[in-house]
């Protein structure tokens, strides 16, 4: 049995962990900016710093199963510091660096340390939570989701520029030694009653399936045409890894990950049915959208990056209203107009043609943002609705393991439909033109509406002792 946390206030923890998200989520988006000057200053080809951005989301995703048991082991309070001081450390290592090497090896730690950091932060999180607060929680958790790589790219531009690359890294070190006091000081110190096992099949078996899958689908998003076969055969071996990590998940007396949370419709909905599926057209939207404002609409940067602050500014404007629409008209009604009013606009990106106004652009990513507002949080909330506090670390790490693959499909998909447009009307490989940005919008679009309709299996009273929203006849 788990301790009964003593009482502190939801929405200061909720702002602790929201801060630690904020600075891996700002990492991870700033270092792209800054590769070319990387890579004068180490010696090597521009193309050559991929592998530390590929490397820190392969050393996190192989990390993330295995957080759970590590927060049970060793207390959610005490992993969570640890993994933001670690983390801290890294990013000054990854600052001080003078070889490629150095660097990889720096980033990977980064990836190790960011694997535990997020989702041991949103369980102490729910941990530490009555469920009475639980959407107003949510809701702070998810702000660093948005406002990170939104400000990220500008902000990674401007340092690179006018300072130098380490102090991307550099930029961590504050955050990081007051997320600890910080952590240390408010956060209750939660710790598991039952030590398990280590699974170490499990483990094996889920890191390199999830690895793989992520890597396969990354080199697909970047593949030719002719390339496609080696990626997709590695994608598919991971995604057959996965399944059989599941399966010995399903027999094993002491699991790494427990799936009971699986078999709660309210969770299965938002996590990996309607929920993972929506979020593949939302984590393509940024990435079509900039090749064609770019590209297409020959925009500089710096214009399109205003633009697209459109969405995450629509998302952050409804914020503060989503906990009241929630308990009047619940999740399942919700969950359905915000999905159509989130997926119309990305269909609608379609529309766009060189020479549409900047106003017309922004009206439309914004009304996609503001359904995101409540899509997103809805999802959150009714995800852990009804999980139960010994269920809560395996529900967590299945949320960041659907996130993490959600994201790469997305791109994937988005890509291969760029290159099949592209390939249709008989353009070079990898030049985004019109017709086949309009193919791809339309694309996600429709697999979007699917999900809109798998929202309509929610259940009236769904997430109502969250909510507080009561149906028209019940009492």
């Amino acid at each position: 049995m788990a301790e009964t946390p003593p009482r502190r206030s939801p929405r200061l923890i909720a702002l602790i962990v929201a801060c630690a998200m904020f600075m891996a989520q700002l990492d991870s988006t700033v270092v792209a900016t800054a590769l070319p000057q990387m890579a004068t200053s180490f010696g090597v080809a521009p193309v050559n710093l991929s592998i530390g951005i590929t490397v820190y989301i392969l050393a996190q995703a192989a990390l993330l199963p295995a957080s759970s048991w590590l927060a049970d082991r060793f207390g959610g309070r005490t992993v969570f510091a640890l993994s933001i001081a670690g983390f801290t450390l890294a990013s000054l290592v990854c600052g001080l660096c003078e070889t490629l090497p150095q660097f990889i090896a720096a980033r990977a730690v980064q990836g190790l340390t960011a694997a535990l950091m997020t989702p041991v932060g949103r369980l102490v999180l729910l941990q530490s939570t009555d469920r009475a607060d639980l959407i107003r929680v949510m809701n702070i958790s998810t702000v660093p989701m948005l406002v990170a790589p939104t400000i990220g790219p500008a902000l990674g531009g401007f340092i690179t520029t006018y300072l130098s690359w380490h102090w991307i890294f550099f930029l961590n070190l504050p955050i990081g030694v007051a997320g600890v006091m910080l952590v240390l000081r408010y956060i209750p110190a939660l710790k598991s009653g039952v030590r398990r096992p280590f699974d170490g099949l499990g483990f094996t078996l889920m890191a390199v399936g999830v690895s793989a899958l992520l890597y396969g689908l990354d080199r697909i998003a970047n593949a030719g045409a002719d390339s496609w076969a080696a990626p997709a055969a590695l994608a598919i071996l991971g995604f057959g890894l996965l399944a059989l990590a599941f399966a010995h998940a399903k027999r094993a007396e002491f699991p790494l990950i427990s799936l009971p949370a699986l078999k709660l419709p309210s969770y299965a909905v938002a996590s990996v049915g309607a929920g993972a599926l929506i979020r593949v057209p939302v984590r393509a939207l940024p990435f079509i959208l900039v090749l064609m404002l770019q590209v297409v609409h020959g925009m500089t940067a710096f214009h399109a990056g205003l633009l697209l602050l459109a969405v995450n500014g629509g998302d952050l404007l409804l914020k503060a209203v989503t906990s009241q629409t929630l308990r009047r008209y619940g999740f399942r009604t919700v969950l359905i107009a915000s999905g159509v009013l989130t997926v119309a606009p990305i269909m609608a990106c379609a529309l766009f043609i060189p020479g549409t106004p900047d106003w017309a652009i922004f009206l439309v990513l914004i009304a996609s943002g503001a359904g995101r507002s409540f899509l997103f949080t809805g999802m959150s909330t009714l995800a852990f609705a009804d999980v139960p506090s010994e269920e809560t670390g395996g529900a967590s790490v299945l949320w960041y393991l659907g996130q993490q693959v959600t994201m790469a499909l997305g791109i994937s998909l988005a890509a291969i439909l760029m290159n099949l447009g592209g390939w249709a009307t008989g353009a070079p490989p990898g030049v985004p033109t019109l017709i086949a940005c309009q193919i791809a919008f339309v694309g996600m679009g429709l697999i979007g509406f699917i999900s809109v309709v798998m929202f309509r299996r929610i259940a009236p009273d769904a997430g109502a002792a969250v909510s507080g929203h009561r149906p028209r006849g019940s009492r």
